[in-house]
């Protein structure tokens, strides 16, 4: 499973961020996911929490 984020279609509302900041964070300026902070599951459900459908995940 890989997490992609189309900066292009992001309108920045930070639910990601704000429900699973183990994975979705901003490092020095750069939006990061680290696929490793979270359970599969997890990482799924706030996926589709995404608004602008910016983040997508392919297996």
């Amino acid at each position: 499973m890989k997490v992609e984020w189309n900066q292009d279609k992001c309108i920045h509302s930070a639910e990601c961020v704000k429900n699973l900041p183990a994975v979705f964070m901003v490092k020095g300026g750069k939006f990061v996911i680290d696929q490793s902070g979270a359970p599969k599951d997890e990482i799924r459900r706030v996926v589709g929490m995404c608004p602008s459908g910016a983040l997508e995940i392919t297996e």
